[in-house]
């Protein structure tokens, strides 16, 4: 059963209509399945959504959402079999949404300028989760090299400052080495893929959710960073609104 993934339209939607269409339960316990949905399901390092469906004068609570067996699996509190069929409202929290969003957006400056600065290291992992961000980078050739936090963080301002716009786009495989030349993996050419991109920055896949621009993200601070072998994590934390 395919949902429809309405938040890939806005990251400012927080309410819309919907079907629910199946329920059921696994080991993470009971979940809804609905025809569309703007809940985002955890995944690229990011957390779910939460929030409420409300069908007639029942209140559904939110608490997680994930992808699978691409099934889009809605995790409440009890069985809700008996609304099957029966359309309602989806309601996202909002301030944990905007704060996801942002720290997903701050993951993504802060590779473009380390990358751009210290091109001997490349961004391999994200963990957008509040209170515990890092993005994971790996040296290329084994080219170890320290950074400088001070520097990066004074980019990371002056960016802010210019309120760099983001760019997301729906392309096709077969265009995806144009638009992402140091992609490190592979994508079949007839697959649809969702990319992002941040100012003049290059674009990168991601399917998550993002702020419009970067006057959002006032208040990013890089922490620390550590370095072990060819791995580098970078710590940071943003000043919640």
């Amino acid at each position: 059963m395919q949902t429809q993934l309405s938040y890939f339209d806005d990251t400012y939607k927080f309410n819309d209509h919907t079907m629910i269409i199946a329920t059921n339960k696994d080991d993470s316990g009971h979940f809804i399945i609905l025809n569309q949905t703007i809940f985002y399901p955890q995944g690229g390092g990011q957390p779910s959504d939460q929030g409420t469906i409300q069908v007639g004068d029942v209140r559904m609570p939110i608490h997680s959402v994930k992808s699978v067996d691409n099934e889009i699996r809605h995790y409440t509190d009890q069985s809700y079999s008996h609304l099957v069929g029966q359309t309602g409202t989806c309601m996202v929290d909002q301030d944990l949404r905007l704060l996801h969003a942002r720290l997903h957006t701050s993951g993504h400056l802060i590779s473009n300028i380390i990358e751009s600065q210290y091109p001997h290291w490349q961004a391999s992992k994200g963990h957008h989760f509040p209170d515990q961000c890092y993005v994971e980078f790996t040296a290329k050739n084994g080219s170890v090299e320290n950074i400088s936090l001070e520097w990066i963080n004074k980019e990371i301002e002056q960016h802010i400052a210019k309120d760099c716009l983001t760019t997301i786009d729906q392309i096709t495989g077969d265009k995806v080495q144009e638009l992402c030349p140091t992609l490190t993996y592979t994508i079949p050419k007839d697959q649809p893929i969702r990319v992002i991109r941040i100012g003049d920055f290059p674009f990168s896949p991601c399917g998550g959710t993002h702020v419009k621009s970067l006057s959002e993200l006032k208040g990013l601070n890089l922490i620390k960073y550590k370095i072990k072998k060819n791995t580098m994590k970078v710590y940071y934390d943003i000043e919640k609104c």
